[in-house]
């Protein structure tokens, strides 16, 4: 009975963070939030949470059903939306049913009903292939895959159990929106509380499980619709905003791969995808003209740095955005240490900064054959070192195949890694990331002193706090130093760091 409770308890309060997200959107002018209703006694069986927005926005209304379990013993599939107990419906026709009511209230109403879980799709049933990774939906091979077919018999089963017609089971699976496996426990508060502290809001976890007591408390005391004006009253009542002498900070958006959804307007935004080759949905690492690297980029990134430095005091800046290796390096170089700048970037969902204090466990070593600082010398008469520093994996033979190619004379070439190994979880936090940079730093600025070396080449393999990290860090290193990158195949030059 007790672990029945805890589970119920820690299932109400994922649920209660889960609408607390959307309530603070009704403080995100670009949302257009209006209106969140909670346990909403008009959305029938997805009901958890409810968002709808202003009048002219032509966002639809959205409707959430929330699944929280304590483990992952089990996963969704086929079976498990259309499985009942006697007498009580299936998942599948609860939001069935919820779909015609809303339906009937308002014909033209434009909704989207959502299961959300911790609970993944099960691989061995092969509609997992119908579930868009863009935005849950079913993919359109769902509604048009042959009767004959695995997804067609599939359908037909689905449809069966809900006993549509063609034309309303198409409307309504349309309107349906599978976020399976979504955020655990943990990672749903880190994100909230990154919303929260965007938002001028106290974050931590205090805040958080005052953001869980007022969800409860709304829903017990019957209070299901919040609008912006009961948030902020709440919020003062609650002591949840910042003082006015909080750190204070700058956002940064750089983006080179994909656009992206923001929680909140970013205070500036650097936006290169249009200089880079590729899908539009997905750039590549390659430039249209690679002068551009240079030419138009840097200065861009220098001439941003020079108006925030004009602008405003503040030295922290959050950087946030998908952006291939050589930019965060660039962005790391040109808000730099010296320059006083605090850098915080999004490493898979948690927040590292710049002015972490570093690990007392971290190390780095040389993996050239003679393991020295002097690296494996390739024509001593040149006036080029070069410099490979593995993380996620090893670059070691691609740097060396590389470097074969080439024409001009390089003196060295130094190789890294962690003393750990490599491996996409080498770098277990932000201390890590600053042992690194700093290991890096040290390392690099005497390997070019002994060969006095007027221009270093980095090669990096790893995730981008290190490049952004080791950027911060790149001050009298070296008189140039050429970032490479890998535009795969084959490294090619990039930002030229002076």
């Amino acid at each position: 009975m007790a672990n029945q409770v805890q589970a119920r308890l820690n299932g109400d309060d994922y649920q209660h963070l889960y609408s607390w997200q959307f309530v603070l959107e009704l403080k995100i002018p670009r949302k257009k939030v209006r209106l969140v209703t909670l346990e909403d006694a008009l959305a029938g069986s997805v009901d958890d949470v409810t968002v709808q927005h202003e009048v002219g926005t032509h966002e639809p209304d959205l409707f959430y059903q929330v699944k929280y379990h304590v483990d992952q013993r089990d996963a969704y599939s086929t079976e498990t939306l259309i499985a009942h107990k006697q007498g009580q419906a299936s998942l599948l026709e609860k939001f069935w049913r919820t779909w015609n009511m809303l339906r009937a209230q308002s014909p033209e109403r434009n909704i989207v009903l959502s299961l959300v879980s911790n609970w993944s799709w099960d691989n061995t049933d092969k509609l997992g292939s119908c579930l868009s990774g863009l935005n849950n939906s079913m993919k359109e091979e769902f509604f048009t895959a042959s009767p004959q077919s695995d997804i067609g018999k599939l359908r037909h089963q689905l449809q069966i159990a809900i006993n549509a017609t063609d034309a309303d089971f198409t409307a309504f699976m349309r309107c349906m929106r599978f976020r399976l496996g979504f955020d655990c426990r943990e990672e749903l508060e880190k994100r909230i509380a990154e919303r929260m502290e965007y938002l001028h809001l106290k974050y931590d976890e205090t805040a958080l499980l005052i953001a869980v007591g007022i969800v409860r408390n709304w829903i017990e005391s019957g209070r299901q619709e919040i609008t912006l004006t009961d948030l902020e009253e709440t919020l003062r009542r609650h002591d949840l905003y910042l003082p006015d002498d909080a750190e204070k900070c700058m956002t940064v958006y750089l983006v080179s791969i994909k656009e992206q959804k923001f929680d909140m307007e970013p205070d500036h935004i650097v936006d290169w995808r249009d200089y880079f080759i590729g899908d539009p949905n997905k750039k590549g690492h390659q430039l249209q003209d690679p002068s551009a690297w240079n030419g138009i980029l840097l200065l861009e990134l220098q001439a941003l740095e020079a108006q925030i430095n004009k602008e405003t005091s503040c030295r922290l800046v959050r950087a946030r955005g998908l952006a291939r290796l050589s930019a965060w390096f660039a962005f790391g170089f040109t808000f730099s240490e010296v320059a006083r700048y605090t850098i915080e970037v999004d490493q898979n969902g948690r927040l590292w900064r710049t002015d972490a204090h570093a690990s007392p466990d971290f190390g780095l070593i040389f993996t050239n054959d003679n393991g020295s600082l002097e690296g494996e010398i390739l024509d001593s008469e040149g006036s080029t070192v070069a410099v490979g520093i593995s993380v996620t994996g090893s670059l070691d033979s691609d740097v060396r195949n590389f470097l074969a190619s080439r024409e001009d004379k390089v003196a060295s070439l130094l190789l890294m890694q962690p003393e750990r190994g490599v491996g996409r979880e080498c770098l277990r936090n932000a201390s890590d990331v600053i042992s690194l940079a700093d290991g890096v730093k040290n390392s690099v600025r005497a390997f070019a002193k002994k060969w006095n070396a007027t221009r270093l080449l980095l090669f990096y393999f790893g995730p981008l706090s290190g490049a952004c990290f080791i950027g911060h860090r790149l001050n009298a290193v070296c008189r140039e130093i050429q970032i490479m990158e890998d535009q795969q195949p084959g490294y090619a030059p990039s930002f030229l760091l002076r």
